[in-house]
Order: C-alpha cells, then structure tokens, then sequence
C-alpha cells in the first residue's frame, strides 16, 4: 500500500490541496506564497495568471498517450511540429519527453509548480503556447520572465524557484514553471521504477479512484530504461 506522500508525489491524490480560484488546486503554503508574489507583480504592472497547476495522473496519461499515439502535437526546441514518422520511437518518446513528463513523474502533480504568463502584455483573447519565443526578450513575455527570473537568482521570490532554468539535457527549459520549495522538498524521490512500473501498466487498482486502468503508450521502448528516463528527467 502507498503512503500518503508517494500518492501525492505520482498524482493519485488531491488530498491537503486547496482551490485557488482560478490558480487552480495548490497546497495551502503554494497558494499563499502565489498570491504575494503576484502582489509584487502586480505593483510592477504585470498581470500575473496561472496558466497550469495541478494535474492529477489521469491528465497527465492522458495528454502523453495522445502525443505517443500522434493525436496531439509535440514540439522541438525551436516550437516546431515533430512528425512522428520521421522519427524512430525511441527517439520520439524523447521528443515528447522534452516538455511534456511521464504520468506519475510530473511535477504538476503536486500542488506546489504552476505555470504562469503576464497577461497584461497581450491581448484578452490571445492565444497562448507556452514556448520559448514567448519569454525571450523579444516576446510578450520577456519584461514579465526577466523581472521573474532576477527574483528568484537573488532568492527573492517568496520561496518559488525555477526548476527547469536551465538545459541539463533532459527536459527543456520553461521560464513559465515556478515550483514552491518547501512544499516540493523531497517528492521526486518517490517517483521511483516500483511505483511507476505497477501504474504504467495499467494495472493499478489500489484505492484510486478512478483505477488507473489504460496502460502507458510507448511502455514497450519505455520499460527497458526506466532508471535512465527517471535519473535524465526527475531526478536532474
């Protein structure tokens, strides 16, 4: 039987999370720390909204599964389209895996990142992508992803940091995930080979509701470097 924290850790719980409105589903300490910084923002005439936040491990199956199946389109570094037929399946599975996480290995599932844009730069019915064009300098975003990345080099952005700042290799850079420190500590640690493999196979029934039932596409190139996969894009 998983414990509580592991449940949390791989998305098949919402327990201790709290609404935030339209910031979605947080733990309490995220959602106080969020609503200050945006505050600060705010007094530097940014609009600071959450595009994303909790998602629970169905969701994340889900937007995997389309993207391995071709059902949903995956980007390269650059924003454009992967053709899934130019590409091996391993190397597809890596294209997928630049920005968007394994079900169960996902930060989202926690109720501490969250994705976030300024929507005083754009128009109301703008469109948004969450690419890396949009944060450059030259983007709508790139005065709001400045200002937000100076806070948190000088530690100074209510105990939010930027997991994904720089390219290590593994998952892309996003200078829209902001993850809260303290309430993070210590839940990647528990995405391990053991939890995930029982999940992935779609054959996880214990106390989850729904049961996690659909297996993971791609399992087959997917199984045989598990700990690879988990030390390239959790534990780095």
């Amino acid at each position: 039987m998983l414990d509580e924290q592991t449940r949390r850790a791989c998305g098949l719980t919402a327990l201790g999370l709290q609404a935030c409105g339209a910031d979605g589903l947080l733990m309490p300490e995220t959602g106080k720390a969020l609503g200050k910084l945006k505050r600060r923002a705010q007094r530097q005439g940014f609009d600071m909204r959450v595009a994303s936040s909790f998602r629970d491990y169905h969701h994340q199956l889900r937007i995997f599964n389309a993207k391995a199946r071709g059902q949903r389109p995956v980007t390269d570094d650059h924003d454009r389209l992967v053709d899934p037929s130019a590409l091996s399946p391993q190397d597809y599975l890596l294209a997928i895996l630049r920005f968007s996480a394994l079900p169960g290995t996902s930060r989202h599932h926690w109720g501490t990142d969250i994705d976030v844009w300024n929507a005083a730069a754009v128009a109301a019915d703008y469109s948004l992508q969450l690419s890396m064009a949009e944060y450059a300098p030259s983007g709508p975003f790139g005065e709001f992803s400045s200002w937000l990345r100076a806070r948190v080099d000088a530690d100074d952005a209510e105990g939010f940091y930027l997991p994904y700042a720089t390219d290590t290799g593994g998952v892309a850079p996003e200078p829209w995930h902001l993850s809260y420190r303290a309430d993070a500590a210590g839940l990647a640690e528990r995405q391990t080979r053991e939890v995930l493999e029982p999940l992935w196979s779609g054959s996880f029934v214990q106390s989850v509701e729904p049961p996690v039932t659909e297996p993971l596409a791609l399992l087959t190139i997917v199984r045989p470097q598990i700990d690879a996969l988990l030390m390239r894009y959790v534990v780095s």
